[in-house]
C-alpha cells in the first residue's frame, strides 16, 4: 500500500492499522506490556507510550516515503549529539539492537513503517499554529528569549558538529522553499486554489525572494544545520525551561529561518515585534547576529508561506480548512514584500 492508498483510506482505518504496527514495535524496545495512546496524526503519527511502572515515552510512526533511512538516521544522530551537549531536546532511545530507529511491518502494512521511540518531554506546549500562543505578556517574552537562545545554542553546535559518514537532511533553500520539481512541501504553482491573479502576485515575491537570498548568500556565520520548525506546538515549556521537539523537518538552512517558524504564528498581532526582538536578545547571549542579517527575515518569511502554499497542495487531506487562510496569508505577505522593495 503506497501513501496515497494509505491516505485515502477513512481516518479510522488508518488508526487501527498504525495502532496495530505500534503495539508490534514495542517489543523492539523491551515494552511489550505497555499501552499506547494516540496523541497526533498528521504529517507523522504519535504516540504516548505507557509502560506497567508508569514511565511515559513518545512513539513516532513516520508517513511511508516521507524520509529515508539515511535521512532519518541523520536526523536521529544530531538529535542524539544535542542532547549529549546538554541542549534541551528530547532523546531518542535505542532500541534493543542499538540502532535509533525500527522499520515494522504487520499484515495490515506490510510495507513497512519507521519507528523511533523517544523521552517524554515534560511541560506542556505553549500553543498551536492554528490557535497561536495564550502567554501572559512577562512569560511570552522569557519564553521567546529563551527560544533565542536555544536556536543559538542549536546553531552553534550544528556548525562545530563533526556530522557522521552518510550524514544527509534536506536543504531550506530556493529549490527546497519553491522549487518546481524537489520542493521539500511541494511547489507552490501546482495548488489549484490559487487564481490567476494571486499566483502572479506569488510568482513575483518569489523572484524577488530568490534575489534576496542568492545576494545574502550562505556563509557559515548565516547557514548551516537548522531544525525547521519552531513552531508553538513544538516548544515545550514547564514553567522552568523550554524544550524543544519534533526534529523530523531538521536540515541546512539560513539560521534565521529558525526564527522564521516561529514567528509565523504571530503575523499580523501585537505580539510580532516584542517576539522578535525577545529572540534576537536571547540569540545574542550565545552567538553574533549582526544588525544586517535581520533584513533578510521578510524574504525568510516569504519563503516560509510559499513552501505552506506547496505543503496546501501536497498535503490536501491534512491542511483541509487552512487552505484559503494560507493563501491569504502568503499573498498578504508578497504584497507587503513587493511594496516595501
Amino acid at each position: 500500500m503506497n501513501a496515497a492508498e494509505f491516505e485515502a483510506l477513512p481516518r479510522q482505518r488508518q488508526l487501527q492499522l498504525l495502532t496495530e504496527l505500534g503495539t508490534a514495535a514495542l517489543s523492539r524496545w523491551g515494552l511489550d506490556d505497555a499501552r499506547l495512546e494516540l496523541l497526533k496524526h498528521r504529517e507523522n503519527t504519535v504516540m504516548q507510550v505507557t509502560a506497567p511502572g508508569g514511565e511515559r515515552y513518545a512513539m513516532r510512526i513516520h508517513r511511508i516515503g516521507y524520509r529515508s533511512d539515511a535521512e532519518l538516521l541523520s536526523e536521529l544522530q544530531w538529535l542524539d549529539s544535542l542532547r549529549e551537549a546538554g541542549i534541551p531536546t528530547t532523546e531518542p532511545l535505542r532500541a534493543g539492537d542499538g540502532s535509533l530507529f525500527a522499520t515494522v511491518t504487520t499484515e495490515g502494512l506490510p510495507e513497512g513503517r519507521q519507528v523511533d521511540l523517544l523521552e517524554w518531554v515534560p511541560g506542556r506546549a505553549i500553543g498551536s499554529i492554528e490557535e497561536g500562543v495564550d502567554l501572559a505578556a512577562a512569560e511570552l517574552i522569557a519564553v521567546y528569549r529563551a527560544a533565542g537562545a536555544l536556536a543559538a545554542r542549536i546553531h552553534n553546535h550544528g556548525q562545530h558538529w563533526q556530522r557522521p559518514p552518510g550524514f544527509t537532511r534536506l536543504s531550506w533553500d530556493e529549490q527546497g522553499f519553491f522549487g518546481p520539481t524537489d520542493s521539500v512541501c511541494g511547489c507552490y504553482r501546482d495548488l489549484p486554489d490559487l487564481s490567476p491573479s494571486q499566483l502572479a502576485l506569488l510568482d513575483r515575491a518569489r523572484d524577488a525572494t530568490a534575489s534576496a537570498l542568492a545576494e545574502f548568500g550562505k556563509a557559515s556565520d548565516r547557514w548551516g544545520l537548522v531544525h525547521g520548525d519552531f513552531l508553538p506546538e513544538n516548544l515545550f515549556y514547564d514553567g522552568s525551561e523550554l524544550r524543544l521537539i519534533d526534529w523530523d523537518d531538521t536540515g541546512f538552512g539560513w539560521h534565521l529561518y529558525d526564527f522564521t517558524t516561529a514567528l509565523v504564528p504571530h503575523l499580523g498581532r501585537d505580539s510580532f515585534d516584542p517576539v522578535l526582538a525577545a529572540m534576537v536578545e536571547g540569540y545574542r547571549n550565545h552567538r553574533p547576529l549582526p544588525d544586517e542579517h535581520l533584513e533578510i527575515l521578510p524574504f525568510l518569511l516569504m519563503a516560509r508561506a510559499l513552501s505552506y502554499v506547496g505543503w496546501a497542495h501536497t498535503r490536501r487531506q491534512t491542511a483541509g480548512d487552512m487552505v484559503p487562510v494560507v493563501i491569504a496569508i502568503s499573498c498578504e505577505l508578497a504584497q507587503r514584500l513587493l511594496a516595501s522593495a
